[in-house]
């Protein structure tokens, strides 16, 4: 006999991984312990090597569902008498070294009890077990264990700790375990009803036209019918959102089917333990009365979910009618999850609202996703389900790092023992509330990791407050501040994403998005890179054409096209009708001002291209115009493989002559989709062509133009076989991706001087020699 300790790291709390090496073991006839600690999960048995190896790859092969095993170890210890085997809990002085568990979907398994009236949890809106739930939301401290969660204040009643303690329970060992006799306790504010016939009484609220504020699991969400007019238009009215498209929520896979066209790939995302919004292709004619028009406003497609919580999945059912539902606060700002602030913050919007006592501290949006028609999957938002873990660090070593992001998307990155953690979506750092948020969330992270720093690294605009802030950080911890070019860290994301960092061959980055500080001053948003060698080389940009009134450009899409119309003055009676005479007087005194700024937007192009086509001259959020130009594009009968001129000339690509000839186009009565298709082919070529004129087969995409899914869909088409192209896998194309991709710039650097230094030591040797 002998006797070993194993350790297993990775998504290993949570998931049930006690329970489950308890089974094996019990299975085996094999004595010792199993416990959750800080850095993972810790085991100790004593059998006879070969049982104690198959024991050991049998944890390995067939962990539970849920579960991520990152790392692993079995070595030999002192002989130990253990008699029988047991869930037991050990301290161990580690520092915090372990990826968090993400919030659960709703399991199908709980799902059946809470619609089944002779199940004690009936109806019951907490019901959970060891396959679903909250996680990373209620998580306070670690081990993820209940008292280190906000469930600490519900004690279990006997039956719910007879289920914990049954080794063939599914909630054995479950920590957010809980029943009607030992409940979280709903509310619903301003009437007086027992918990469970609150989701009724939601839905009934629902159905009379009212709009609800309800708390899910990452935070507050606005519900109301999406078949009432009147209802939506009260809802856009109150939350100020004329037309940002709203998600809808359903109560079955079937009653979405109704309504929008459902693929495979798309049906397997929604059912997925991740649930998030998926953005479908609508029917030309919906099953239901859903209100197309009013919910996504000139778009041709719906964002779609699954209830993901009990709560949610009592009120769609009873409802029985797609509803609308929305992050709970005002466009840009971070989503509400504290009950003191919706209480007050919410009582504008919502005619009622519904809380319970369990506390939120790890505030999420619910994730957003589409899949192009070659089915590539591209994340919008990523948040509830998919946050905060990145999978398999393709940085080596384990120093620990902070990324601070860029400043529209909020979004933090970490390396810390050697985990990577991608903070969920932040909100638009310019907003108050979102950089309070922005550090709350920051903090939860230091608190769960004691985190410190050797190095803080920021963006080089002047002005983003999160490098403000990463600056304070740096000066009290005394950590190495490092500046990283926004689209080179977009660059250096893609590149990490796919594992190109090492590779020997030239990789050329097309980072296309609205803006950011370049290295010479100018505001970026065009470029392409070619990265070898570790070197990232700036080869190409959009021609730059001037940059009016700052962050005002990309919030008015006419200001883009006066900008681009600038010298086609037989052009300007296409624009001049979107400005007064006094606008239109001192914006062009505004282009011929000496030392203005200019831009190489790709994103503020694609902004004046849609103004010129009368589809938005003002963006009542962001990337409206450009998804109105793709919508026109896939809404156009008449393909076709046209294109406008774009040519390369000494590193420029000149628009020029691409606008004379789009506003021909539009001057002798073509389509609008047929132009716009006509654009996005151009754009393929400029790829094709720029990368040609390098000789560069490997292809690499990043930034927020790469959001668009006709466009990635046209990339990847015409590529194939010919090119290899990369896109991002579990980040976000937009400026979420940009604090992972500070890292990968930060690391880059330091392979290069680790590089360029040893080729000096072997010039000195040689030389000595």
């Amino acid at each position: 006999m002998q006797s070993y300790h194993i350790h297993i790291k990775g998504i290993v709390q949570g998931v049930g991984f006690r329970p489950f090496v308890y089974r094996l073991a019990h299975a085996m006839n094999i004595n010792g312990w199993v416990s959750n600690t800080q850095d993972g999960v810790h085991i100790e048995i004593t059998a006879i090597p070969e049982t104690a190896n198959a024991f050991y790859l049998g944890i390995l092969r067939k962990p539970p569902a849920n579960a991520l095993i990152t790392d692993h170890h079995m070595i030999d210890i002192p002989l130990k008498d253990h008699q029988g085997f047991s869930i037991v809990q050990r301290s161990y002085d580690h520092e915090p070294d372990l990826l968090l568990t993400p919030d659960i979907a709703l399991c199908e398994s709980c799902k059946k009890e809470i619609h089944d009236p002779n199940n004690r949890r009936y109806r019951y809106a907490f019901t959970t077990c060891l396959e679903c739930g909250p996680r990373y939301s209620i998580t306070k401290a670690l081990p993820y264990d209940r008292e280190n969660t906000t469930m600490q204040h519900i004690h279990t009643c006997e039956q719910c700790n007879k289920e914990y303690n049954d080794v063939d329970n599914r909630r054995n060992f479950s920590q957010t375990n809980s029943c009607p006799n030992c409940a979280v306790h709903l509310t619903l504010h301003g009437e007086n009803i027992p918990d469970d016939e609150i989701p009724a009484r939601a839905a009934a609220l629902i159905a009379e036209g009212k709009i609800l504020a309800v708390k899910g699991i990452g935070g507050y969400l606005l519900l109301c019918d999406a078949t009432n007019d009147d209802a939506i238009r009260l809802l856009r009215k109150r939350k100020q959102r004329p037309s940002k498209p709203f998600a809808l929520l359903y109560p079955s896979i079937e009653a979405i089917k109704n309504d929008v066209a459902i693929r495979p790939i798309e049906e397997k995302a929604l059912r997925s333990k991740y649930a998030p919004i998926v953005l479908c292709n609508t029917k030309k004619t919906p099953g239901s009365s859903v209100a197309y028009e009013l919910i996504a406003p000139g778009l041709q497609k719906l964002g779609v979910m699954l209830p993901y919580s009990p709560l949610l999945e009592l009120i769609a059912h009873e409802a029985a009618r797609p509803l609308v539902a929305t992050s709970a606060n005002l466009s840009g700002s971070p989503i509400i999850y504290k009950d003191d602030e919706a209480l007050k913050e919410l009582s504008s919007i919502a005619d009622h609202i519904i809380t319970y006592d369990r506390e939120i501290v790890g505030p999420q949006d619910d994730s957003v996703i589409q899949y192009n028609t070659v089915e590539q999957l591209i994340i919008l938002r990523r948040g509830r389900g998919l946050a905060p873990n990145y999978i398999s660090n393709p940085f080596a070593g384990n120093i620990s790092l902070l990324a601070m992001g860029a400043a529209l998307k909020g979004a933090f990155c970490i390396q810390h023992k050697k985990n990577l953690y991608v903070s969920q979506y932040l909100g638009n750092q310019e907003m108050l509330e979102s950089q309070q948020s922005y550090k709350e969330t920051l903090d939860h992270f230091h608190q769960l990791f004691h985190i410190k720093p050797k190095a803080i690294i920021i963006d080089k605009h002047p002005n983003y407050h999160v490098s403000e802030y990463g600056i304070q950080i740096q000066k009290v911890s005394g950590a190495k501040l490092i500046e990283v070019q926004h689209h080179e860290a977009h660059f250096g994301a893609v590149l990490a994403e796919n594992r190109l960092i090492h590779k020997d061959e030239p990789i050329m980055g097309f980072i296309w998005d609205g803006t950011g500080y370049g290295n010479d001053g100018q505001i970026w948003g065009g470029e392409t890179f070619i990265y070898d060698k570790g070197t990232i080389e700036r080869v190409a940009h959009l021609k730059y054409f001037p940059q009016l009134l700052g962050d005002k450009m990309s919030r008015e899409p006419r200001l883009s096209a006066l900008s681009l119309l600038s010298q086609l003055h037989e052009f300007h009676y296409q624009i001049s009708k979107y400005f007064t005479p006094n606008e239109w007087s001192l914006y062009h005194r505004l282009m011929h001002q000496e030392n203005k700024l200019k831009t190489s937007s790709m994103g503020r192009f694609l902004d004046g291209v849609a103004c010129i086509l009368g589809l938005a001259t003002h963006n009542s959020y962001e990337g409206e115009a450009a998804m109105q130009l793709e919508a026109l594009a896939l809404s156009e009968k008449h393909k076709t493989n046209y294109r406008y001129t774009l040519p390369l000339v000494d590193g420029v690509l000149d628009w020029d002559i691409f606008m004379e000839q789009l506003m021909t186009d539009e001057r002798l009565g073509r389509s609008r989709g047929w132009i716009a298709l006509k654009v996005f082919n151009t754009l393929v070529d400029v790829i094709e062509e720029t990368s040609e004129h390098h000789h560069i087969k490997s292809l690499a995409f990043s930034g927020g133009v790469f959001q668009n899914a006709h466009l990635t869909s046209l990339i990847t088409e015409r590529f194939k076989g010919s090119k290899q192209v990369y896109f991002h896998k579990q980040l976000s194309p937009n400026d979420e991706c940009i604090g992972f991709g500070q890292i990968a710039c930060a690391y880059i650097a330091q392979q290069q001087e680790h590089y360029m230094a040893n080729k000096n030591e072997s010039h000195v040797l040689s030389n000595t020699r």
